[in-house]
């Protein structure tokens, strides 16, 4: 509830009320759907009373141009964009390199021997499951790492 009734909106759009009550009812308006009808139904029951625009696109660029002509347009100033050279170790290239390197060494060193011979005999057993025996070999291999 905003506390203007019909009465306060034709005093308001006839430009009868002071300039603090002004300053009120137009943060009525904005912060109250109950304000907007009431100022709404307002509107038209003046609507004789109220001036008319004889040529609407006149006006329109007439308000326009008084806009643009007050105030010069400003375009807005372009982002200085600093390029920066990228390091030798943040390139793609180094980290492909570096992970390349790793992969030969384990190879070489026969860090995947294990893994080929272990399918095997986890197919060659005679009960259990195979994913149980999946994790126990793996445990086992982590294990042997540790040490």
């Amino acid at each position: 509830m905003t506390g203007y009734n019909l009465a306060d909106w034709l005093m308001y759009v006839r430009d009868t009320v002071n300039e603090g009550q002004r300053l009120k009812m137009e943060e009525a308006l904005l912060n109250s759907e109950e304000a907007m009808e009431l100022y709404l139904l307002a509107m038209n029951q003046l609507e004789q009373e109220l001036p008319h625009l004889d040529d609407e696109t006149a006006f329109t660029e007439r308000i326009l141009r008084e806009v643009y002509e007050d105030r010069p347009v400003q375009t807005p100033p372009t982002p200085i964009r600093v390029v920066r050279q990228r390091r030798w170790y943040e390139h793609p290239l180094f980290h492909y390199t570096v992970a390349a390197s790793i992969t030969c060494i384990l190879l070489v060193s026969g860090a995947f021997d294990s893994l080929l011979n272990e399918p095997k005999a986890l197919l060659n057993q005679p009960s259990g499951s195979i994913t149980n025996s999946i994790i126990e070999h793996a445990f086992s291999w982590l294990d042997a790492l540790k040490k």
